[in-house]
């Protein structure tokens, strides 16, 4: 069944008060990647979008060692999410084992004095109770796409296969009629497959849905498709800018 039209400003959970301090000059802007740091891409690509604000990123998986992660990565999951570690690698962790971790650390940002905290994750994930406002992607692009979409017949594009069916059950939950396909943002091998996965005249817009997928890859995998690319990196930081300036 379709999820109720979800309103933005309800959605970004912000109080007159609240976007008073979000627009601060001296805002600090609080980042979680699901992985670890240091991810100086996200950085760059925040600070371009939010030059007044002071940027600070945490990795939920931040202290452990890379057989701590392989551990977590064993244990199998419906819905696993792809995540980067601190040496450039790449591992699938169960999601269950990460939220737990990004709540504590959007906690610990807000302790800090983050005024407003984003999730660097296009997945499922619960309401961000940190005490300020909390963008998770994962509900701010559906809200988007159903604001900009006639037909609501979007293409959707994993990091991983085995997130495809998830990814399905949610963007149909949230109204859409999807086709759904994967590539990594991390192998370039894969963009041509998904790319002509998602070449139907049908499709109104194509969503990159990962936060790994960047402006680079959004226009190169539109020049192989064709179809109209929205990459959710792009436009969470747009929006993000838009919130803290």
């Amino acid at each position: 069944m379709p999820h109720p039209s979800i309103d933005l400003e309800a959605l970004l959970e912000t109080t007159a008060r609240e976007r008073e301090a979000v627009t601060d000059p001296a805002a600090t802007l609080g980042l979680v990647t699901i992985g670890q740091t240091p991810r100086p891409d996200f950085e760059a690509l925040f600070r371009e979008h939010a030059p007044r604000a002071a940027v600070r990123i945490v990795g939920a998986l931040d202290g452990l060692t890379t057989g701590e992660v392989a551990r977590l990565a064993s244990r199998q999951d419906h819905h696993p999410l792809l995540v980067r570690l601190a040496d450039g690698s790449a591992a699938a962790v169960p999601a269950r084992r990460i939220i737990p971790r990004v709540k504590r650390a959007a906690r610990r940002l807000a302790g800090d004095g983050a005024s407003l905290v984003v999730v660097l994750c296009a997945g499922t994930f619960p309401r961000i109770d940190c005490g300020v406002p909390a963008i998770v992607p994962g509900r701010l692009v559906p809200a988007v796409m159903r604001s900009a979409s006639r037909t609501r017949r979007l293409g959707v594009v994993t990091p991983l296969a085995a997130q495809a069916e998830a990814a399905r059950a949610k963007w149909e939950g949230d109204g859409f009629s999807v086709e759904v396909t994967w590539a990594s943002p991390t192998r370039h091998d894969e963009i041509g497959m998904a790319a002509r996965a998602m070449s139907h005249a049908d499709l109104e817009f194509v969503v990159l849905d990962c936060m790994g997928h960047d402006e680079a890859y959004r226009l190169e995998f539109a020049r192989l498709c064709g179809r109209p690319v929205v990459a959710v990196q792009t436009l969470v930081a747009r929006v993000v800018g838009a919130l803290v300036g």
